[in-house]
């Protein structure tokens, strides 16, 4: 599980940073843009990313395209917020 939560922080901080650079368009694209700034494959991201989507941390929007949540941005306002909710 710390694997998958470790994976979790760095996808959610991804977004939030994501977020801070573009607050009009603050999306990313799992296929294409996370896996270059993660250095990880589709196939290892996409549960996570779908896990962050069904627990309302991230919005879906289209064509594998998500916008931090309210909740997301919650969970990524500090490293100890971030910690707190996926902990190792």
């Amino acid at each position: 599980m710390s694997a998958e939560n470790a994976l979790r922080r760095r996808i959610l901080s991804e977004y939030r940073k994501a977020y801070d650079a573009n607050k009009e368009v603050p999306f990313l694209h799992t296929r294409q843009h996370l896996t270059e700034r993660l250095s990880e494959s589709y196939d290892v991201l996409a549960p996570q990313v779908q896990f962050l989507e069904q627990n309302r941390y991230l919005h879906w929007k289209a064509a594998d395209v998500f916008k931090i949540s309210p909740k997301g941005m919650r969970a990524t306002h500090s490293e100890q917020d971030l910690a707190g909710e996926f902990p190792d």
